[in-house]
């Protein structure tokens, strides 16, 4: 039985050079209304990106000392604390004197003054605080098209009804033009549990085109349905690679230029 096999050779063209990424923004944001962790989960994606991750003492000196809710949490007392934005475990944590305690009902984390943290009953309504970034990277091996549709729930205009035809998507799946944002990708992918991460190169009609709108820069590139959608390859230096789009790894969502 013969099979259709799409063989290519791309031609490397190197992305704009000398513009710095307006990727690497990240913005802190801390509200004082009182929510609980889920409500504050949800303002987060509906309004920036998520519930704050914290990754290092760096960025837990970066943000306000106020009580509020950050982005840690564990599913049960036998799991993990892992990170909303991402889905990845913690490595790093700032535990107070005595803490964490009442492992089966305190399964979120304040940031409580001096810097400290605590879990706490996730019921309990709490100040909060979000991060904004540009580039995110979501450590969860979906196909194509559902990377897409996760990045587009991380809220946008008349978020409150994405069915609407004026509904507008925040983010997206990530579009790469310069030569920063191509290494700025790369360093945020190493964290990556996949050797590739989907980006939002996507073959459509007869062409090709980055589904935040962006003109695509890359030349050459062969027209193969079977290897319809891009990653970046994290430990690879080449600007793109082209893979079937029902094949499942991390992927980058980006905000949206005109969400800025």
């Amino acid at each position: 039985m013969m099979r259709n096999i799409c063989i290519f050779f791309l031609l490397l063209v190197l992305p704009v050079c000398g513009q710095q990424s307006r990727l690497r923004k990240t913005s802190f944001i801390q509200y004082h209304l009182e929510k609980t962790w889920n409500e504050a989960q949800s303002f987060c994606r509906k309004n920036h990106t998520d519930l704050v991750t914290i990754r290092n003492e760096d960025e837990n000196q970066l943000i306000a000392n106020d009580k509020s809710w950050i982005g840690l949490y564990r599913e049960d007392e036998n799991s993990p604390w892992k990170w909303s934005s991402s889905g990845e475990n913690a490595t790093y944590f700032k535990w107070g004197h005595n803490e964490p305690n009442n492992p089966e009902t305190e399964l979120c984390v304040v940031r409580w003054d001096k810097d400290d943290w605590k879990n706490d009953d996730c019921s309990k309504k709490n100040n909060f605080l979000c991060y904004g970034d540009n580039l995110v990277l979501v450590m969860e091996n979906k196909t194509w098209e559902e990377a897409l549709d996760h990045c587009r729930s991380l809220g946008g205009e008349d978020s409150e009804n994405p069915d609407s035809v004026s509904w507008k998507p925040s983010y997206d799946l990530a579009t790469l033009m310069t030569e920063d944002d191509h290494d700025y990708a790369r360093e945020e992918a190493q964290q990556a549990t996949t050797d590739e991460v989907w980006t939002g190169l996507h073959f459509l009609g007869d062409g090709w085109l980055w589904v935040g709108g962006e003109p695509v820069q890359y030349q050459d590139i062969p027209s193969c349905l079977a290897y319809g959608c891009g990653v970046l390859e994290k430990n690879s230096n080449t600007s793109f690679g082209l893979r079937a789009c029902s094949q499942r790894r991390n992927f980058f969502c980006y905000k949206r230029p005109e969400n800025d």
